[in-house]
């Protein structure tokens, strides 16, 4: 039984003002003399940087404009540091400082110069203040990494008394993140922390006493967070690239500097390879899953180029909590796990046995995944069941999440309640691959259990599922309604077919698909893809609505059409390219059952 909601929100209330008041005192007038120290002469090395970098941004920058999260400010000549941000996200990705990569692959003396120009104003305007905002941990880690990597820039493009200042500002940054460690929030920002420092320890001259440490430190956050089946404790596919980003050159680091890399640093990448693979789709793409939207393609295609362990493939990641199916260019992945450590959750979202289908080049099902700009905003909406396909009992989320917007400033997650019990099951029968997995997340509320079944034939044509709703004594007698949702991408076009059971989905490369379901009522309706380019936008979801007042089993099939040869298929250009306001799709009371 889970604990009332006001309970479990008091109890991570507490636990977040205990570490935000320890980081503090840490940060403070008491502490700050550990922040201080000798500066080094000079950095050993600069580790290379593989995320892409587009010099048409140069301009931008050094002209005055910074677009971050789909939001521009123009700073006129004043310090971008100094201007009001219109996002959180805007704020975090300029003092992150991974936007010098732009300027530095503009490889002209301007650009480096404006990027030199811009560090130094950082430590002019920022470098003071321990207790700001831009000192936060994980943005400290990211950015003492983008000024690792692009050190050379600042020694070639600035004078020796704001280089030494550069240097200053680095080993204080270090030892901040070193003696903030216990206090860092839970999960990502603290594998970057310990990523960063190891990074410092590595290429900061006079701090080879703190390699060893480093190294400790890192392996005992690698072998916590990083799960024997290679995913993270957050769930989300798309840390795994994140990280794979910033351990790859910390690898290669660690072969410069020592000719080889300590073996749990290789095994953590091996492992994160592996889980990397099992969540890409047939068309490349990643399973939209837990914070996870559109895929950084090139990141993706760079980071899986140092994968030594092509040939390794799994179809279960128990750890984290996912299946994989796959036959002949068929792939269905789902999430058949729960919130492993609600700390680390902050992405996490209510779609427990969700699942998304690729046929070659098309993704067929999919979640809605999340918007590239304005987070803030959608999160509520996309992180609800409604937003995966899944079943949604009574239009409500089966893992529940606060609101309010001051509780979840105070929360490390905004997960209140999530599934107790996930059960999975895995064999081949008939031809078939088969998954089944239960969960537990409309119990309380309802009195059911949800209890899901997929079937893949070994050519990989037919897809066989199972959705039930199974009741226990607690269960009401009134019948409770019920909504099965497969949302579909905007690049697919959906067609009913005049047997009023099926509807035909034209994909790519002549790939059609055709969904059937006898047992409840079938209809096409409106929905909303988040991830994607852009803002979010109009596409379309296969709904099954029907009502409980007992166990009740409902069965669908989708099933590969034979391609017709000289022709192809249509796309829903229209709708998959219109920009859609999120209150024209949803009734704000919908977020009130949400939350």
């Amino acid at each position: 039984m889970r604990a009332p909601a006001g309970i479990t929100i008091g109890y991570l209330i507490s636990r977040e003002l205990s570490r935000r008041i320890t980081r503090r005192i840490r940060s403070g007038p008491l502490y700050r003399w550990r922040f201080s120290g000798s500066t080094p002469e000079r950095l050993t090395m600069a580790p290379s940087n593989l995320r892409p970098s587009d010099p048409g941004l140069a301009l931008d920058f050094y002209s005055g404009c910074f677009t971050f999260g789909g939001l521009t400010v123009t700073t006129h000549g004043a310090s971008p540091f100094q201007m009001e941000p219109p996002s959180s996200e805007w704020y975090e990705t300029l003092h992150r400082f991974r936007w010098l990569r732009h300027l530095d692959a503009a490889q002209s003396d301007l650009a480096r110069a404006s990027a030199a120009a811009f560090v130094v104003d950082w430590i002019d305007q920022c470098g003071n203040t321990l207790d700001g905002d831009c000192w936060r941990s994980d943005l400290t880690a990211t950015r003492l990494i983008s000024w690792f990597i692009h050190a050379p820039m600042m020694a070639s493009n600035t004078g020796s008394s704001n280089y030494h200042k550069f240097l200053k500002s680095i080993a204080r940054q270090s030892r901040y993140l070193h003696h903030n460690v216990p206090s860092v929030r839970d999960g990502l920002p603290r594998l970057q922390t310990v990523i960063a420092l190891a990074y410092a320890s590595l290429c900061i001259e006079g701090w080879d006493r703190q390699i060893r440490t480093a190294e400790r430190e890192l392996e005992r956050e690698l072998a916590r967070q990083i799960l024997p089946d290679g995913g993270h404790i957050s769930r989300n596919p798309i840390v795994l690239v994140e990280l794979l980003a910033d351990l790859l050159p910390l690898q290669q680091a660690y072969k410069t500097a020592r000719n080889t890399a300590p073996p749990h640093l290789d095994e953590a990448i091996e492992r994160l390879m592996i889980a990397t693979r099992f969540f890409r789709h047939s068309n490349g793409m990643l399973a939209q899953f837990n914070g996870t939207g559109q895929t950084p393609a090139a990141l993706l295609a760079t980071v899986l180029r140092y994968d030594d362990a092509k040939s390794t493939r799994i179809t279960s990641a128990p750890y984290c909590g996912y299946e994989r199916l796959e036959s002949n260019k068929t792939t269905i992945i789902m999430d058949t796990g729960k919130p492993i450590s609600r700390k680390s959750a902050r992405d996490a979202m209510a779609g427990t046995l969700s699942f998304e289908l690729s046929s070659g080049a098309t993704r067929f099902i999919a979640n809605c995944g999340l918007p590239e700009f304005d987070r803030q905003r959608f999160l509520p909406f996309a992180r609800a069941t409604a937003a995966h396909s899944t079943i949604t009992v009574s239009e409500t989320s089966s893992s529940r999440f606060t609101g309010e917007n001051r509780v979840l400033n105070l929360l490390p997650s905004p997960l209140v309640h999530a599934p107790n019990n996930v059960n999975v099951e895995r064999w081949e029968s008939d031809g078939f691959t088969c998954v089944k997995a239960c969960h537990d997340g409309y119990v309380q509320q309802f009195g059911l259990m949800h209890e899901r079944e997929i079937h893949l034939s070994e050519d990989g044509r037919v897809v066989n599922g199972i959705d039930r709703l199974i009741a226990n004594k607690t269960m009401s007698t009134h019948a409770v309604p019920f909504a099965i949702r497969f949302h579909l991408p905007s690049s697919v076009n959906a067609s009913p077919l005049s047997s009023g059971y099926s509807i035909l989905l034209a994909g790519q490369d002549n790939d059609a698909w055709t969904f059937t379901c006898v047992d409840a009522a079938i209809s096409l309706e409106e929905s909303i893809q988040f991830s994607g380019p852009g803002h979010p936008r109009r596409s379309q979801q296969i709904l099954i609505t029907s009502a409980a007042s007992s166990s009740v089993e409902i069965r669908w099939m989708l099933e590969r059409q034979k391609a017709k040869r000289g022709r192809k298929s249509k796309t829903n250009t229209s709708k998959g390219k219109t920009p859609v306001d999120l209150l024209d799709l949803m009734d704000p009371s919908d977020l009130a059952r949400e939350t």
